[in-house]
């Protein structure tokens, strides 16, 4: 079973994370996690009366349709009709987060998409540039059916793609499977746009400042990245922890069987060293 309070204190935690790492502010955003059919949804004014230091029990509980379970409707935060909207639409969306970060900001302002170039970027959200949706009035059915839109196109062209845009001089809606994803959309997103912001600054004009990718890496070859690897060679003679001359057989730490000799040769080791 999902706590309850293990939700709402996410939200909290990931509302103030946010505003300290300056990926919001105090004007605005906003949090939502999707339990079942439940939504845990931050409340209105999170950022402007509490500078985004929020209480648990603020946190409130509506269905799929906005109707609350815990709290009030009134305070459910102004741009909630874009969540739900995201949330109809995406059935694995498990977390949406709507987010102020300056920088990427900056690109809105100008509406530039957003080129994927770092690799932590490229990595987390693929190739594909975040775009911006068409200007749409805050917290209307408008922005919400424009950002679904945008969703849906990147979905088009890579149906596992991580989910995000940006919306022309106010800021981001990201949208993933859990709170932690979401979150890393929006922060690796914004580290992007610094990356673009600070090289214009730093070398623009520079004839010897070469800002090409020289290597596109594939799906395949980024999901590696998560396996367990080798350090070195089967073969590989060593000192071992206990001193002793050691043989690596090519054995993953994750491969490791109980054996009760083996065990027992390690405690004596153990008890040996501690007795000197």
């Amino acid at each position: 079973m999902v706590d309850i309070k293990n939700i709402r204190k996410s939200i909290c935690d990931i509302g103030k994370l946010l505003y300290d790492r300056e990926l919001t502010d105090s004007s605005g955003g906003n949090i939502s996690v999707r339990d079942g059919e439940k939504i845990y949804i931050s409340p209105r004014r999170s950022g402007t009366d509490h500078q985004w230091s929020i209480k648990e029990d603020s946190i409130i509980v509506t269905d799929l349709c906005k109707i609350p379970i815990m709290g009030k409707a009134e305070n459910i935060s102004r741009e909630a009709s874009s969540h739900y909207c995201i949330y109809q639409n995406f059935p694995d969306v498990g977390a949406v987060i709507h987010a102020h970060p300056i920088q990427i900001m900056s690109f809105g302002a100008a509406h530039m998409d957003l080129a994927a170039v770092s690799e932590g970027t490229r990595a987390v959200l693929g190739e594909q540039p975040i775009a911006n949706i068409s200007e749409a009035l805050p917290g209307s059915a408008e922005q919400g059916e424009a950002i679904v839109e945008n969703f849906k196109n990147r979905r088009k062209i890579d149906p596992t793609a991580p989910l995000i845009c940006s919306l022309p001089f106010h800021g981001t809606f990201a949208a993933g499977p859990n709170l932690n994803e979401t979150f890393l959309y929006t922060e690796v997103a914004n580290n992007c746009a610094k990356i673009l912001i600070y090289r214009q600054i730093m070398f623009s004009g520079n004839p010897d400042a070469d800002f090409s990718i020289h290597r596109h890496f594939t799906k395949e070859e980024i999901a590696s990245i998560d396996a367990t690897k080798e350090v070195c060679s089967p073969g590989y003679v060593y000192r071992g922890a206990f001193g002793d001359v050691t043989t690596y057989n090519g054995r993953q730490s994750g491969d490791f069987k109980f054996d009760k000799n083996l065990v027992e040769e390690i405690t004596e080791k153990i008890i040996k060293q501690l007795k000197k």
